[in-house]
């Protein structure tokens, strides 16, 4: 499972992203693992934490009856290892909304906590979706007939 960064992504923070991504065991075939974060100093961040967001990218398959469709498999994660990627966790969640609203609302465990991101102990508010955001566009496509993969 990969990961894309765009320039500007702390170095701590693609590695955190990359060590819950190895924590996540696949249900059926999974794509790349996405992720979003606010900063405590974005306008748009009402805590004093980081903000992250980590989910599956959707993946489209090509042939067959579902030709087309956008689907994310299911997966386990270790809430366990999950914590001991933090120096603190104050508070971890399972949290199962009934209505979901767009962008980034759904299934999703939810980790209050502290990481050491090698220069400093950041506080965090870590967000694992069960499903992607509604705006997030499939990054692999699965041939289901040959079984392989190719990049959008």
């Amino acid at each position: 499972m990969g990961i894309e960064c765009s320039e500007g992504t702390p170095d701590w923070l693609v590695k955190l992203f990359q060590d819950a991504g190895s924590l996540i065991t696949p249900l059926g075939f999974i794509g790349d693992l996405g992720f979003r974060y606010l900063p405590p100093d974005d306008p748009a961040n009402t805590t004093t934490r980081w903000l992250l967001a980590v989910y599956l990218i959707p993946h489209e398959l090509a042939g067959g009856k579902h030709d087309g469709s956008s689907v994310v498999a299911g997966f386990s994660l270790s809430i366990t290892e999950l914590s001991k990627l933090f120096v603190e966790v104050s508070s971890v969640i399972w949290r199962v909304p009934r209505a979901y609203t767009d962008g980034l609302a759904g299934p999703e465990v939810w980790l209050e906590g502290s990481y050491d991101s090698g220069e400093n102990v950041l506080a965090v508010q870590l967000h694992v979706y069960s499903d992607p955001p509604s705006d997030e566009k499939p990054s692999v496509i699965l041939n289901t007939h040959t079984n392989t993969l190719s990049r959008k």
